[in-house]
């Protein structure tokens, strides 16, 4: 035997105010960086200065189809977020090309990319360890450098 009932349609009002709405957890947004993945890798470290010329990185990597990596110093002095740091204390990478700008070359930092295929320094300090595992190397000042490298492969590019 069937019950009967009466069906009420109701809309309630809720206010976010009234504790209607309980925040459970949060999860950080999905990793977008994929180091080890990447062909290309343009690193910055702490020789870049500032968080603003650090979009000369973002910059060339973009124009180069790859990734953004960047030492430990920069990662602490806020230039950048940890997921793209390279080192034994981020990820270790092995890209064909790994372009290495204003970072010093610690021994952490090195440990993670010298099985790169082909590693370019640009350093404004001849003596900076980044060197002695350099292929190629240019001294200057990455703040002058970058932007005649980002002018000549966009020339370049068809």
């Amino acid at each position: 035997s069937a019950r009967r009932g009466e069906l009420i349609r109701f809309v309630p009002e809720l206010h976010p105010a009234e504790g209607v709405i309980r925040i459970i957890e949060r999860r950080p947004a999905a990793k977008r960086v994929n180091l080890k993945a990447a062909k290309i890798i343009v690193a910055g470290g702490a020789g870049i200065g500032s968080k603003e010329t650090f979009q000369l990185i973002h910059r060339l990597a973009h124009l180069m189809g790859g990734e953004v990596g960047a030492s430990r110093a920069a990662v602490d002095a806020g230039y950048i977020d940890h997921d793209h740091q390279v080192g034994q204390t981020g990820t270790t990478v092995r890209p064909k090309l790994y372009i290495a700008c204003g970072i010093s070359g610690s021994v952490q930092h090195v440990a993670g990319m010298e099985e790169s295929g082909k590693i370019i320094a640009i350093n404004n300090d001849p003596h900076a360890p980044i060197f002695s595992v350099a292929h190629y190397g240019i001294i200057g000042d990455v703040r002058e450098v970058l932007p005649l490298i980002i002018r000549t492969y966009r020339g370049l590019r068809i």
